[in-house]
């Protein structure tokens, strides 16, 4: 069913996407949209995607994962998701389903070129540095809310060519705010200040909110669980062994991993392992069937069809690709 989906036995709803959109805009190389929700949201599984992603959260409260760790989000923050990178939100425990979110999808062209101008490293680097949670001060909440405002009334007032120019910039803007406070809270955790974890700051009278790292329950028992996979993706284990090594059952594993991540452990298992290939296949000139025997996979033809799957492409045009570059 495409719309609303109803479970009657526990009065659950979950609602098509698009319904809940309050404002979206999409030119080349980049998305954004905004989305309010009143009721339970799920994000669908299996959720990664080549953009880089900058989520904030305007009102409410989300438990976000972001392979391999879990945050509490409250109203106030933001979420950088490098690409490629396994994501899922949620409903946060003990807190009301509402919230609204604005998010901006950034293509790796234009997006490239944009942050070496503005003095940043390229998409990759910039990912993979800025990836994470991040609180602001009340003086950077206002200018983005502003920021966020100009875009949607640029997108009702401007067109044709000058629109694009002006959601670069104000992309890029949103972009430096967040770098900017990122690498405040970084830097702070390793002087000592009052962290989070992973450079999500503490709410104090400066600070418009917080964003904290679940480290403890079913959040942190995943987090190991998905370290154990990426740690082991090699090697060939049944769920039953790797059940067995955190000491519960086979189902209680698959179901809290399932509902942390949005991923069954196979899923997860074949996620990384892709990954892994996908660095082999840039950087030798390994033959494929020794690949697909390297990162746990053995048989080539299960191995090309799940690299096909996820990539969209096969291991061989894979590296014709990254050849060409």
């Amino acid at each position: 069913m495409d719309g609303k989906r109803r479970e009657r036995g526990g009065e659950r709803e979950l609602h098509n996407y698009r319904l809940e959109l309050v404002f979206e805009k999409k030119i080349p190389g980049l998305r954004v949209s905004e989305a309010l929700r009143r009721r339970e949201y799920v994000m669908r599984s299996r959720h990664f995607h080549s953009s880089i992603e900058l989520n904030f959260l305007i009102e409410g409260t989300r438990f976000f994962f972001v392979d391999p760790e879990s945050y509490c989000m409250r109203a106030g923050t933001a979420m950088l998701i490098d690409h490629d990178r396994i994501h899922k939100t949620s409903l946060a425990e003990g807190y009301p389903p509402d919230h609204r979110n604005f998010i901006l999808q950034l293509e790796r062209e234009p997006f490239d070129g944009l942050l070496r101008q503005f003095g940043y490293p390229g998409f990759d680097e910039f990912g993979r540095i800025y990836s994470g949670a991040c609180g602001f001060s009340r003086e950077e909440w206002a200018l983005i809310l502003g920021i966020i405002a100009q875009f949607k009334s640029a997108c009702d007032q401007m067109i044709g060519e000058e629109l694009c120019p002006f959601l670069f910039l104000q992309a890029m803007e949103l972009l430096g705010i967040f770098a900017r406070a990122r690498s405040r809270g970084i830097s702070e955790s390793y002087q000592g200040g009052r962290e989070t974890g992973n450079g999500a700051r503490e709410a104090g009278p400066d600070f418009a909110s917080s964003a904290d790292r679940l480290d403890s329950g079913v959040h942190q028992r995943v987090r190991e669980i998905a370290l154990y996979l990426q740690n082991h993706s090699a090697e060939k284990q049944e769920l039953q062994e790797i059940a067995a090594h955190f000491y519960m059952s086979r189902s209680y594993l698959s179901r809290i991993f399932r509902k942390v991540t949005g991923f069954s452990v196979v899923e997860y298992l074949n996620f990384v392992r892709v990954r892994k290939a996908q660095e082999i296949l840039k950087g030798s000139r390994m033959r494929i069937t020794e690949i697909s025997e390297s990162t746990g996979f053995g048989n080539i033809t299960y191995f090309e069809r799940v690299f096909r799957s996820l990539s969209g492409q096969s291991p061989a045009q894979y590296r014709r690709g990254e050849a060409q570059k």
